[in-house]
């Protein structure tokens, strides 16, 4: 067994590893249960392990399972610090007709529109996780207004508005692409002074 060559992967997999990157560096899969055994790995979910050392990141875990989901509505505000309420269920976009067998609320878009605003971020346990950018998320919140209480609804907003970070060019050109670029107007009219 090349166990040296296992704790490279895992070093350069920000501590994960696959059961085929596994028999990628010559173990065969009968093998993976004496390396949990020994405590180098520990199975995360199907097909994939953690180094056994390290906190499992559920945000980088679900995307490694499923490569064509972004983080989006609650859960992207809360990482994105515009939101500091926690989300109750993780939020993720994907596009129409793609299966997700995890307890996550699915928002679903056409596949054209499902990269727009992607940016990658680091997530609270380290790791790179794709995410929708704030103008992005501000975009989907004005089109889904009934999904948000009207107290976190103006909080978002108003966190948005008030940083120094914002990009309302941007803003301008996502809210025409996703048909909210009236509301966006008004918002913009209370909110910019």
């Amino acid at each position: 067994m090349n166990i040296g060559e296992i704790k490279k992967v895992l070093k350069n997999n920000n501590g994960y590893i696959t059961s085929s990157e596994i028999e990628q560096n010559g173990i065969q899969r009968s093998y993976i249960p004496k390396l949990i055994e020994m405590g180098i790995i520990r199975k995360v979910s199907r097909g994939l392990y953690i180094d056994n050392k390290l906190i499992e990141d559920e945000y980088y875990i679900l995307q490694k399972r499923y490569n064509n989901v972004i983080y989006s509505y609650n859960t992207a505000f809360h990482l994105l610090n515009l939101s500091e309420r926690a989300p109750y269920e993780i939020d993720v976009t994907t596009y129409f007709h793609k299966s997700i067998r995890e307890k996550v609320r699915i928002h679903y878009v056409s596949e054209e529109k499902l990269n727009i605003g992607k940016i990658t971020i680091i997530s609270p346990y380290g790791n790179p996780i794709k995410i929708y950018n704030p103008e992005r998320c501000i975009c989907d919140m004005l089109k889904n207004q009934d999904e948000y209480d009207i107290e976190l609804y103006n909080k978002i907003l108003k966190n948005y508005f008030n940083s120094k970070d914002k990009n309302l060019k941007l803003l301008d050109e996502y809210a025409r692409i996703f048909n909210v670029y009236e509301k966006l107007t008004t918002i913009m009219e209370v909110l910019i002074k």
